[in-house]
């Protein structure tokens, strides 16, 4: 009779201390988010966002690990486990090192538009597999589904064969794709995108949600930086009947469509509900439009954040209902983060930063010295073409060998303010140990088969711009670095994990604590505070 009991009480603390298979994984990325924006709002957050921070594990030191924080990349890295040289996806444009012609990271002119729209686009740049298709390599009755209001998020999250990928087009005011995935647009979409969502969801205007005194705190609503939706920097901003499709983007709407598709998915393709892990991935793009305009300290991001929290709460309560907490894990990460506005920096926070024109402080300087340069040589060829690229040739022929015409370069470039830095094609393709700063996360972004000759780092926290508002992102630096990394489940333990980790380890660590396998050469890592 002990026996049997002492058997009994193995099954059961076996049972019990094992957390069984998800049926859903749901993978999100909120593009442009900041890890900051959980400790500065969190008392704001009451849905999706406060369930995911209060009862995940949360690491609060998660970093890209490599200099191209974009849009292509983040998204890529994020579904891959791998960083951007190996995954391909080096920039969401490059040019090409044969032809000089421009690229875009999801570019396909032979995928075809589906039923009138889209096409144009798929993964064929990219070079690995994602977590999509290893799921799919052992599983192949899983259903893997991706959405955003972005082409290059929601094709780079999915993978190299997922059973679709869908993205926003304001002209269709609904979801989109291309006939990589499929030849016709399932029934569901079609019912979707007829429905008029806008008009029907849309208020007359975007208003705050929150008490005015809560936005106070962070600074003014208007500030001369920031740019203007519409004619207006200040809310309200209204919205025009009949081309409400069009204006969403920039608003906390361009998002609620994303998540309310995802919800049309789930309940339609039986996500979850199949005997078998599906995967949804999610990309939701709003916080990077309005991050880009207004910047990460404004009203409008403040309350574009609380919205979002309340969307994700509707679809984790959808979940909850539909699939069971107990069956759906959820991880939420970042593609990039975002420089303050200089003027904001300088301002509010005593910080030196500045915002360079490319038009009048970096390309007429550049051209200056090309043209110096080949004086200088007697050489009729650009030494510098599109910025990109060093003409080795014509150094050679005026007598320099290729580390004398980089010496050259380097002190030409180094000469416009904005730049610091200049890292080179033969010191990026090597892992040989370099006291050069952060040379490590350019080499982490460095596709040599699609690099340049030479890349540069800009001045920390000032920003290169085509305007004299608005803000971006795209430097090594840890303001456009620093992401969020959570998981959560059901029977998850909370807590805060401040070891450094990396977005690329979000794909291993979801595949191992869902049982199936992955690539071994990833650079991403299981994080045993998950998978323990």
């Amino acid at each position: 009779m002990k026996k049997i009991l002492l058997i009994l009480l193995f099954v059961s603390i076996y049972t019990f201390g094992k957390t069984p298979t998800p049926k859903l994984i749901v993978f999100i990325s909120i593009d442009q988010m900041r890890a900051d924006y959980f400790e500065r709002y969190n008392q704001y957050f009451i849905g999706g966002f406060h369930r995911l921070y209060s009862k995940g594990i949360m690491y609060s030191n998660a970093d890209l690990n490599y200099a191209a924080s974009e849009t292509g990349p983040g998204h890529a890295t994020l579904g891959t486990g791998c960083y951007p040289w190996k995954n391909g996806i080096l920039s969401n444009d490059w040019v090409e090192r044969t032809t000089f012609n421009d690229m875009y990271c999801v570019s396909d002119s032979t995928a075809k538009s589906v039923d009138g729209a889209g096409g144009g686009a798929s993964p064929r740049n990219l070079v690995v597999t994602a977590v999509g298709d290893w799921l799919k390599q052992q599983s192949p009755k899983s259903k893997v589904i991706t959405a955003s209001s972005k082409d290059r998020a929601a094709i780079l999250m999915g993978g190299k064969n997922p059973d679709y990928a869908f993205w926003y087009n304001k002209t269709v005011g609904g979801m989109v794709t291309s006939d990589y995935y499929t030849k016709t647009l399932p029934l569901w979409v079609k019912t979707f995108n007829a429905s008029n969502w806008s008009e029907k969801n849309v208020p007359a205007q975007w208003s705050k949600t929150l008490p005015d005194s809560d936005y106070l705190k962070i600074g003014p609503d208007e500030f001369a930086a920031e740019g203007k939706r519409k004619s207006a920097t200040t809310f309200p901003y209204g919205f025009t009947i009949g081309k409400k499709a069009e204006e969403i983007s920039g608003s906390p709407y361009g998002d609620k469509i994303i998540v309310d598709f995802a919800m049309d998915a789930v309940k339609n393709e039986g996500l979850g509900q199949r005997g078998v892990t599906d995967l949804l991935c999610i990309s939701l793009s709003n916080c990077d439009y309005v991050g880009h305009a207004q910047g990460p300290d404004s009203h409008e991001m403040l309350d574009l954040l609380v919205n979002i929290d309340r969307y994700l709460g509707e679809l984790f309560s959808f979940l909850d209902n539909n699939i069971g907490k107990e069956n759906f894990v959820v991880a939420l990460s970042a593609d990039h983060a975002v420089c303050p506005l200089p003027e904001f920096n300088s301002q509010f926070r005593n910080v030196a930063a500045k915002r360079y024109i490319s038009a009048t402080d970096i390309k007429p300087k550049i051209e200056e010295f090309n043209s110096m340069f080949k004086k200088e040589l007697n050489s009729p060829e650009d030494i510098l073409i599109k910025n990109a690229f060093i003409n080795y040739s014509a150094g050679a022929k005026a007598g320099l060998d290729s580390i004398q015409l980089e010496q050259r370069v380097r002190a030409g470039l180094l000469s416009v303010d904005a730049y610091v830095d200049i890292y080179f094609r033969r010191e990026l393709m090597t892992r040989e140990k370099s006291d050069k700063l952060f040379i490590e996360k350019y080499r982490n972004s460095y596709y040599a088969l699609r690099g340049k000759d030479y890349l540069y780092r800009i001045r920390e926290n000032c920003i290169i711009s085509s305007r004299s508002s608005g803000t971006t992102h795209g430097s090594p630096y840890s303001y456009d670095t620093h992401v969020p990394l959570i998981f959560w489940w059901n029977d998850a333990v909370p807590a805060t994990i401040t070891r450094e980790v990396h977005s690329a380890d979000a794909a291993p660590t979801l595949a191992k604590f869902a049982g199936f396998s992955f690539p071994k050469n990833l650079d991403g890592v299981p994080l045993k505070e998950v998978v323990k």
